[in-house]
């Protein structure tokens, strides 16, 4: 029989990879196929919490309140009692814990995609330097915000969340990771069909050159806010589900090192510009955290320093790595192959056209040699 600690850790790791594949794929989206480098995207998983613990977390008491559940007035200091009493009213009322956990998913998903408007608007006319600088600093500030404006996430406290799977019997944490590999799934399927469709090979010539975009009368601020928004919804769907993972939220949980850094750690390792290897990149660098965490204490007798800082210098120095020896990455981008076009009947017309219009010049230059030869003979 296998060891519960085992099968906790498992299912440990299933949620995290499908919590960071699925923010790798959004970074991807924007940096390796628009060209776009959000270094911000810790700011749209905060607020995608935000939204459950200052939102969804209000109209669950205001629910219980109306259902006769005794709930006390003061959101941080009677949270422990109403989360109690909601556990109760929840384990017996199913569907509306359901219906309650897919509201939470849509307005995160709706708010979290016009969140993604707001912070493009001062950032998406700024060059990439200068947006990753301004998205760092939304990201910050979302952290300073979310520790001192109690009603948000209740301040350095933190608030818990009700469990809204009470009904369950089984392991609440193992349904939550199950619907988090789905929606990274979905996510995969959704962002891979965007990018085989006109509007992706539209975010490619973004990357590629967009005085060329421009040109061509095509708005190249449009379809980077765009690309932002939808991104930004993806990105705080991760948040929801993270929180109802916990049951708890507070704003020191949404770091950039854990939110920003490390997705684009495995983007890089992983090779950005295609989906597989940011699955790839994902599965590595997840798994050698988790290995780190198991045999802490194995390690820490053959290192100097505290082992807790060795995930930080680790993810330091094989970003570095990476970027100066492989910065492709694993599995490098390839070309983009359009459904539907036949690529060596016109790479074979090419060559044949081609080879008719050197044919032409030569043909012309060799009368024209023969025609000097005969202007010299004759005089």
């Amino acid at each position: 029989m296998i060891d519960s600690t085992i099968i906790r850790a498992l299912i440990d790791v299933v949620m995290f990879f499908g919590l960071y594949v699925t923010i790798a794929m959004a970074l991807n989206f924007q940096y390796g196929n628009a060209g776009v480098p959000n270094m911000g995207s810790a700011v749209s998983v905060a607020f995608g919490a935000y939204v459950v613990s200052g939102i969804v977390l209000r109209v669950m008491f205001f629910i219980g309140a109306r259902a006769g559940i005794e709930i006390g007035s003061d959101f941080v200091y009677d949270n422990l009692k109403n989360v109690a009493n909601m556990n109760t009213y929840f384990a017996e009322h199913a569907f509306l814990g359901i219906a309650l956990f897919l509201f939470a998913l849509m307005l995160g998903l709706s708010l979290g995609t016009l969140f993604g408007y707001v912070i493009s608007l001062p950032a998406i006319r700024l060059k990439s330097t200068y947006l990753m600088i301004t998205l760092i600093a939304m990201s910050e500030a979302s952290q300073i915000i979310g520790r001192n404006y109690v009603p948000i996430s209740g301040g350095t406290l933190g608030v818990r969340i009700p469990n809204i799977f009470a009904f369950y019997q089984g392991d609440r944490s193992l349904l939550l990771a199950i619907i988090t590999i789905f929606v990274g799934l979905l996510s995969f399927v959704i962002f891979k069909s965007m990018l085989n469709s006109p509007y992706g090979r539209l975010m490619r010539s973004l990357r590629e050159n967009e005085i060329t975009l421009n040109s061509v009368g095509k708005n190249a601020i449009g379809i980077r806010r765009n690309v932002l928004m939808f991104s930004s919804g993806i990105t705080s769907l991760i948040g929801v589900l993270l929180v109802f993972y916990f049951s708890f939220s507070t704003a020191t949980n949404y770091t950039m090192s854990n939110y920003t850094y490390w997705p684009w750690l495995m983007l890089m390792v992983g090779g950005p510009g295609n989906n597989t290897g940011t699955f790839l990149g994902a599965f590595l660098v997840i798994a050698m955290r988790r290995l780190i965490t198991i045999f802490k204490w194995e390690l820490s007798e053959y290192i100097w320093f505290p082992i807790a800082f060795l995930e930080q210098i680790i993810l330091g120095v094989v970003l570095l790595v990476i970027l100066m020896f492989k910065p492709e990455g694993l599995i490098p981008e390839k070309g983009l192959q359009i459904r539907g076009v036949e690529y060596e009947e016109i790479v074979e017309e090419e060559k044949e056209a081609d080879w008719k219009e050197s044919k032409k010049k030569d043909d012309k230059s060799v009368d024209g040699i023969k025609g000097v030869i005969n202007y010299l003979l004759k005089r």
